[in-house]
């Protein structure tokens, strides 16, 4: 018995969709779950490469609650920075992802606040835990020893103080200028100190470098 039209118009519909589905790549999202299990390691060149103002590091600790991400940099210093959920991005090959959804272990590339050191504003994911099955390249695994400790004290004069981002700057005895960021969950006395300072006060404060030139604080020692 021959086929009729509408029998023969089906089967042509249905090979060709088949036909079409099986050339046409579909891009898929690469999950940073299977990437750390090692099903799905995506690599493009310039994963490992910095981009101007990043810093890298590795992820210890993801703290949701208080919206902080404990990190370990090249450096070899551990370091408590801040993120706010709804701005800091997080990206891996160019697809978006939530900060909830780093690891420890993860090697990432961190774009910092240019005042504050200490907040982040964008995570690139440059290789994800346990992803592949060589060690990973770069200074992220291979680090340098460490250079001699910086003391955690500071003083000098206040040159400039930024009361709505939280920051101002000190000069200290030698001359160099350390820009000293105040936590978001500050204690109300230096809190209140702050609000108090003045361009030309003497303080000395006790805090944690994020990075050569910025120190988040832990506490006024002799405000003003």
């Amino acid at each position: 018995m021959i086929p009729g039209k509408n029998s023969l118009k089906f089967i042509f519909a249905l090979v060709f969709g088949l036909a079409i589905t099986g050339c046409v790549p579909v891009e898929t999202r690469p999950t940073l779950n299977e990437a750390r299990g090692g099903r799905n390691p995506v690599s493009m060149p310039g994963d490992n490469d910095l981009q101007p103002g990043e810093l890298r590091a590795e992820v210890l600790e993801v703290i949701p609650a208080r919206s902080e991400i404990r990190v370990r940099t090249d450096d070899g210093r551990e370091h408590i920075m801040t993120y706010n959920t709804n701005r800091t991005t997080v990206k891996y090959h160019g697809w978006d992802y939530r900060v909830e959804n780093l690891e420890s272990g993860d090697i990432v590339a961190l774009q910092t606040a240019p005042r504050n050191g200490s907040y982040i504003e964008s995570v690139r994911v440059q290789e994800p835990m346990q992803a592949g099955t060589g060690p990973v390249p770069g200074p992220a695994i291979a680090r340098p020893l460490p250079p001699p400790p910086r003391s955690n004290i500071i003083e000098g004069t206040v040159e400039r103080i930024q009361y709505n981002t939280g920051v101002f700057d000190v000069r200290t005895r030698t001359g160099e200028v350390v820009t000293v960021s105040i936590p978001y969950n500050a204690r109300t006395p230096d809190v209140d100190n702050f609000r108090r300072l003045r361009n030309g006060d003497y303080v000395r404060v006790e805090g944690e470098f994020v990075n050569r030139d910025n120190l988040q604080l832990y506490s006024f020692l002799s405000p003003r």
